[in-house]
């Protein structure tokens, strides 16, 4: 049954990938697994629900939720830095899909469950790594996770690595070092 799942969640992932999330149907995904709709439907109750699993299972397969696990071993100022990029490393391999997730969370459409579940997951991962951080002055854990998921959105890199042409690397770079003078105390 797992093997059903698994193979209906990467089909969706390909195709989502390949031709954007709003251009391909449960149909399609049914299809290109082998599957029968009604069996989608057993495996998840509607689109949002595949969705939000397929975006799970991504997370996971690529390893960006190892990578982001294994950053709360290292010291508090590392670890934030390894854990953004370690996201901004994982974000040129879902782009597309997190386009079209983003604007569905705008829209309401049927993404919406999935990005608010995987940013919250962000967010919360975020969280742990302000929390364990000397911050500088004037700054909470909780302020300093959202100023620094705030920063780290998909739709930054849009804007200035795809739309203005700035190099990857000099975007993460600049991202990284302005978080840590911002929120990280003087010294650390």
């Amino acid at each position: 049954m797992s093997n059903t799942r698994d193979r209906i969640l990467d089909e969706a992932w390909t195709l989502a990938r390949g031709r954007g999330l709003g251009a391909v149907t449960m149909g399609e995904i049914a299809k290109a697994a082998g599957v029968s709709r009604q069996l989608m439907y057993f495996h998840f109750a509607n689109r949002a629900g595949l969705l939000v699993a397929m975006t799970r299972r991504q997370d996971t397969r690529s390893g960006f939720r190892e990578r982001a696990w294994a950053t709360r071993e290292l010291e508090p100022a590392e670890a934030l830095e390894a854990l953004i990029r370690a996201w901004f490393e994982y974000l040129p391999e879902i782009l597309p899909v997190t386009y079209a997730l983003e604007a569905a969370a705008i829209t309401g459409d049927d993404g919406a469950d999935a990005w608010h579940d995987r940013m919250g997951e962000l967010r919360e991962a975020l969280r742990y790594a302000t929390g364990r951080l000397a911050l500088a002055d004037g700054w909470t854990a909780d302020a300093a996770a959202d100023w620094v998921w705030a920063r780290v959105q998909p739709s930054n890199w849009r804007h200035l690595v795809d739309e203005r042409a700035w190099v990857a690397g000099d975007y993460i770079d600049r991202t990284v070092a302005s978080l840590r003078r911002e929120i990280v105390a003087p010294n650390v």
